[in-house]
């Protein structure tokens, strides 16, 4: 079932999308959180080559909420932790680099949630639960 993402998705999703597209991040997975997650309605695992990939990613992010949209948000992004947070409020994008994210496995805190596949013609594709792949 496809729908158009500007019916489906809320703002934010869309914008960090936008931005982890266009720094070419891999392996994007974003969830949707049931109701006894509380966190966020989305949640957006997506790997990053380095740590200076990380930084640009959370650059960009934050100079596109703050001054092209006005957007509130929180960054949590410790150097050499191969790791970033961005903070959306009812979207949390997680940034890691391919070891971190090895490492810490979100894509399996989240395999009961569902994923949603954002193809590339802005349509998406709603799945069923997701499932994790190992590496």
């Amino acid at each position: 079932m496809n729908h158009d993402v500007k019916e489906f998705f809320p703002e934010t999703l869309k914008i960090c999308h936008r931005i982890i597209t266009d720094k070419k991040c891999s392996d994007l997975k974003i969830f949707t959180l049931e109701k006894e997650w509380k966190i966020a309605d989305y949640v957006i695992l997506a790997t990053a080559t380095s740590e200076p990939h990380l930084r640009a990613i959370g650059e960009e992010l934050c100079q596109t909420f703050k001054h092209q949209y006005g957007l509130a948000y929180k960054v949590d992004y410790k150097p050499l932790s191969g790791w970033m947070v961005f903070d959306a409020f009812d979207v949390i994008l997680h940034a890691l680099t391919a070891t971190t994210r090895r490492e810490y496995r979100l894509d399996k805190l989240f395999e009961s949630s569902t994923v949603l596949n954002w193809s590339d013609n802005l349509s998406i594709d709603i799945g069923g639960k997701s499932s994790m792949s190992e590496d």
